[in-house]
C-alpha cells in the first residue's frame, strides 16, 4: 500500500506541474487555492459518511496544487531580477560556476549562478542562472568565483515548426539567460566558493580522468570514452556521435541506469571481495555512486538511477525485499521537487519511460525467452523492454524511431559496461602512474574503437533509421496498451482478445486520422522557412503533391551549420514528408542552395529544377553529382514552363525567357521566378532579382499578379522597383532574412511596402511564415510575433 502511495504521490505532482504548465498561474494564486483546498479537505475528513468519502479526492487536489504552486514559484525565480539586465548593453557579473565546464576548441562552457550585475549605477542581486561561452578562457572549475563583462541575451525559442526550441530548453535546465564572452580579459577568476562540496570534488575527479585519458589515449579514442563514461559529448566527432544516433546508440552517450548500476555493482563486488562488513559496505557503495553521479553533472537520467541504486543499496543492507516501482517514484519525484520542469525535459522522459517498461515488461519478456540461456535473456528482454517505452517518445521527439536500436544495444551494452569502469580507472591512473594507465589504456582502447565501429557499421544498414511523423496520443496509448495485453499474466483469453483488438483499434486510428485529415483539408501550404541569411520555401498542395524551392546556406560557403541537417530535414520529418516530388533551385548562390544538398541526397526527389547557371561555389557541383547519381530528373527551366502540381496548383516560371548579361549581378537577375497558383489565389516566388530582372519582366508585360510576394533578395535596396510590386498588387510581403552585414533589410524597402498598403513578415523578427490558401483567400501564421 505504501508502494502505490509512493507511486501516487510522483504522478499527482507530476499532473500539478502540467497543470501550471498549460494553465499558468502566479504562486501566492495557487497558495490562495491550496488553502481553500486543504480547509475543505480537513472539513470532509471529520464528516461521516458521503463527505468522508470525498477527503480523499480533496488530499489527491492538495498534491496537485502543490505540485502547480511548487512549479509556479520555481518559474518565478528563474526571473528573479534579471530581466531589467537581458540586451541593451554589456553588464557586469559575479558569479560562482556551478556546472562542470565543458571544452570544445578555443571555446568553454559554464553555467553561472548569478550572485550581483551590475549596469552603470544599477545593481541587483539575483539568483538566476546563465550559461557563459568564453573564448580562449583562463583554467575554470566548479565553484569558482567569477568576475565576467558581457551582453545578457534571451535565448531563441523555435522559429519553425518541428524545430529545436533552444530556449525552452535551457529554461529546463533552470538557466534564463546566455552571455558570449570574446575576450579572455573579460572573464577573471576571483575566488572560490564551491555551493557543494561533493559535486566540487566530483568535478576534481572528472577533471583528472579527463586529463589521464587525454594522456593515455589518441583523441578519437578519448572522446569515446569520455562520451560513454562521463556524458562529455563535446570533444566527439560529428560522424562519430550522428553513427551513435543512426545506430540508435545514442543513450550510451547520456550516463542513466546502465553507467551507474554497473559501476555501483562493481564497486560493490569489489568491496564484497576485500570483506569489507555489510553497513560499511553500503556507505561506501553510496558515496561511490553519488560521486560518479555527480562527476558526469548529475543529469536526469543518472540522478534518477541514482535515487534507484540508493534504494536497492539500503534494501540490501536492511535486509529488506527491494520495491522497484517505488525507487522509481522516488527518483522522479526527486528530480522534480529539485527542478519541476524537469518534467518537460526529453532526456528525463526518457530515462522514466525506459526504466517504467523495464520495470512492467522485462520479467514477462524474459518468461516468452526461456530457450535462450538466462545471461542473454535478460539481457534481450531489458534491451527490448527500454526500446518498446522510449519508442513513442523518441518519435514524439525526433520524428524517427531505429530499427538496429534493439539488436545494437543487445550487442554494445556489454562492450559499454566494462568501458565504464575501465575507462575511469585508465583515466586515474593516466594522470596518477601514467605507465600503468598506458598498459590499460591499450585494453580501453580496443573498447573503445569496437563500441565506435559497431555504432558506424550499424548507422550504414539500410532503415537503421527511419522518419515517422509525430504519432497521435491514440497511437501511443494503443501502442502501450498491446504490449500490456500480450505480456501481462493472469488476463483469461476473452479479456485479453478483447485488449488487444482495443488496442488495435486505437492503432488504427492513430495511424488513419492524420491521412483523413489530410484528405479532408483542402488547403494550400506555402510555408516561407526562417533558415536565417537565406531562403527556403515549402509547398505542400490539396492533392498532398510537395515542392521545396531553395534550401538556405550560409554565404559564402562558410561551413558554420548545413541548414538542411538542422532546418530542412527536421521539419520534413515533423510534417510527415517522406518525398519530395519537385525541388527548385532559382540560383546557385549558397544562401539558397547549400540546404538543397542534403534534401536530394536523404529525400527521394522526383524533379530538380534549376536556371541551368554553373558557378564554381562549393554547394552546385555537390547538386549536380547528386542528383546525377541519385537519378533524379533534372529541368532547366525558363519562362513559359509550368509544372503541375497535382490536380488543382501549378507552377508556372515567369523567368528567365533568355539569360540576361551584363548585370549588377547575373546570378541574381536570372533566378528562376515562380507564381504558384490555386484558385482565385497566388503567390510570387521571387528568387534574388534584382531591379535588371524586375524591369525586364514589366517590358515583357508578364502576368505578376499574386496576393503574396516573397521579396526578392532579402529586401536589398538594389532590388526595389515599386512599378513592379504595384504589378504584382500583393497584400502580403514575407522578407526571408536573418543577421547579415549588408543591411537586408533595407529600412526605406520595407516601408515603402508598407505604405504600398502589403503587410510585411520577416523570418528573422516572426520566425517561419506559414500561409494557407483555400484557392479564394489566404490566411497567415508565424511561428514566433502575432
Amino acid at each position: 500500500m505504501r508502494r502505490a502511495r509512493l507511486v501516487d504521490l510522483c504522478v499527482l505532482f507530476a499532473v500539478g506541474v502540467a497543470v501550471q504548465h498549460a494553465a499558468p498561474l502566479a504562486a501566492r494564486q495557487w497558495l490562495a487555492l491550496l488553502g481553500l483546498v486543504a480547509v475543505a479537505a480537513a472539513w470532509a475528513a471529520w464528516r461521516p459518511g458521503t463527505v468522508r468519502r470525498g477527503a480523499g479526492v480533496l488530499a489527491a487536489l492538495l498534491v496537485v496544487g502543490w505540485g502547480a504552486w511548487w512549479c509556479a514559484r520555481w518559474e518565478e525565480k528563474l526571473q528573479d531580477g534579471l530581466d531589467p539586465f537581458i540586451g541593451d548593453g554589456p553588464v557586469t557579473i559575479l558569479g560562482v560556476v556551478v556546472s562542470h565546464p565543458e571544452a570544445e576548441s578555443d571555446r568553454t562552457y559554464v553555467v553561472l549562478e548569478v550572485r550581483e550585475i551590475r549596469r552603470g549605477d544599477e545593481v541587483a542581486y539575483p539568483r538566476a542562472r546563465v550559461q557563459v561561452t568564453v573564448v580562449d578562457a583562463p583554467p575554470v572549475t566548479y565553484g569558482d568565483v567569477v568576475l565576467m563583462r558581457a551582453e545578457l541575451r534571451r535565448p531563441d525559442p523555435a522559429a519553425n515548426p518541428g524545430g529545436f526550441d533552444y530556449r525552452e530548453w535551457l529554461r529546463r535546465q533552470a538557466i534564463t539567460a546566455t552571455a558570449f564572452v570574446r575576450y579572455a580579459r573579460h572573464f577573471e577568476v576571483v575566488g572560490s566558493d564551491p555551493p557543494n562540496p561533493l559535486m566540487q570534488a566530483a568535478s576534481r575527479l572528472r577533471t583528472v580522468v579527463q586529463a589521464g585519458l587525454a594522456a593515455v589515449l589518441p583523441p578519437e579514442e578519448a572522446a569515446v570514452v569520455a562520451a560513454v563514461a562521463l556524458g562529455d559529448r563535446r570533444p566527439l566527432a560529428a560522424d562519430t556521435e550522428e553513427a551513435f544516433r543512426r545506430s540508435g546508440l545514442s543513450h550510451l552517450l547520456a550516463v542513466s541506469g546502465l553507467h551507474v548500476n554497473f559501476f555501483v555493482f562493481v564497486g560493490y563486488a569489489v568491496l564484497k571481495a576485500l570483506r569489507v562488513p555489510a553497513l560499511p559496505r553500503a556507505l561506501a557503495a553510496l558515496v561511490l555512486a553519488w560521486l560518479y553521479v555527480l562527476a558526469t553533472g548529475a543529469r536526469p537520467p543518472a540522478v534518477r538511477a541514482g535515487v534507484m541504486a540508493t534504494a536497492g543499496i539500503a534494501a540490501d543492507a536492511l535486509g529488506r525485499r527491494r520495491h522497484p516501482q517505488a525507487a522509481l517514484a522516488a527518483g522522479a519525484l526527486v528530480l522534480l521537487l529539485h527542478n519541476p520542469l524537469v518534467l518537460f525535459d526529453v532526456s528525463f522522459q526518457l530515462s522514466i519511460a525506459a526504466t517504467a517498461a523495464i520495470v512492467l515488461l522485462a520479467r514477462p519478456l524474459r518468461r516468452r525467452m526461456r530457450r535462450l540461456p538466462g545471461p542473454a535473456a535478460s539481457a534481450l528482454a531489458v534491451t527490448l523492454a527500454a526500446q518498446i517505452g522510449v519508442t513513442p517518445l523518441l518519435a514524439s521527439t525526433f520524428y524517427q524511431v531505429s530499427l538496429a536500436g534493439i539488436a545494437g544495444s543487445a550487442l554494445a551494452a556489454p562492450l559499454a559496461s566494462l568501458l565504464v569502469p575501465a575507462g575511469l580507472l585508465a583515466g586515474l591512473l593516466g594522470s596518477v602512474a601514467p605507465s600503468v594507465g598506458a598498459w590499460l589504456g591499450a585494453a580501453v582502447r580496443v573498447l573503445a574503437v569496437g563500441l565506435a565501429g559497431l555504432a558506424e557499421w550499424l548507422a550504414r544498414v539500410p532503415w537503421a533509421m527511419v522518419d515517422v511523423s509525430p504519432p497521435l496520443p491514440a497511437l501511443v496509448a494503443g501502442w502501450w496498451l498491446l504490449w500490456w495485453a500480450r505480456l501481462q499474466q493472469g488476463l483469461s483469453s476473452v479479456r485479453r482478445r478483447r485488449v488487444t483488438l482495443a488496442a488495435a483499434a486505437l492503432l488504427a486510428a492513430g495511424l488513419w486520422a492524420p491521412l483523413l485529415a489530410e484528405g479532408a483539408a483542402q488547403q494550400l501550404e506555402v510555408i516561407v522557412l526562417d533558415v536565417g541569411q537565406g531562403d527556403a520555401v515549402f509547398i505542400r498542395t490539396p492533392d498532398g503533391v510537395t515542392a521545396l524551392v531553395d534550401g538556405g546556406g550560409w554565404a559564402g560557403g562558410a561551413a558554420a551549420g548545413n541548414p538542411g541537417d538542422s532546418v530542412l530535414l527536421p521539419y520534413l520529418r515533423y510534417a510527415g514528408v517522406g518525398a519530395v516530388d519537385v525541388v527548385v533551385n532559382t540560383h546557385p548562390h549558397e544562401d539558397h542552395l547549400q540546404g538543397l544538398v542534403p534534401v536530394l541526397a536523404r529525400r527521394p526527389v522526383a524533379l530538380a529544377v534549376d536556371g541551368g547557371q554553373d558557378v564554381p561555389g562549393p554547394s552546385w557541383p555537390e547538386y549536380r553529382r547528386v542528383v546525377e547519381e541519385k537519378g533524379v530528373m533534372r529541368w532547366v527551366a525558363r519562362a513559359g514552363d509550368v509544372i503541375r502540381l497535382g490536380r488543382h496548383v501549378v507552377l508556372e516560371v515567369l523567368h528567365p525567357a533568355e539569360p540576361l548579361r551584363g548585370t549588377r549581378s547575373d546570378l541574381n537577375n536570372n533566378s528562376v521566378v515562380l507564381r504558384v497558383k490555386y484558385g482565385e489565389t497566388a503567390a510570387l516566388l521571387t528568387g534574388d532579382i534584382e531591379s535588371e530582372a524586375q524591369l525586364e519582366l514589366l517590358q515583357r508585360g508578364t502576368d505578376l499578379r499574386a496576393q503574396v510576394v516573397k521579396v526578392p533578395h532579402h529586401g536589398s535596396r538594389w532590388a526595389f522597383v515599386g512599378a513592379f510590386y504595384e504589378a504584382v498588387g500583393a497584400e502580403i510581403a514575407v522578407i526571408p532574412v536573418g543577421t547579415n552585414t549588408y543591411g537586408h533589410p533595407a529600412p526605406e524597402v520595407v516601408e515603402a511596402l508598407a505604405r504600398m498598403g502589403m503587410r510585411v513578415y520577416r523570418t528573422d523578427q516572426h520566425g517561419a511564415v506559414l500561409l494557407s490558401s483555400d484557392g479564394t483567400r489566404w490566411t497567415v501564421r508565424t511561428m514566433l510575433a502575432p
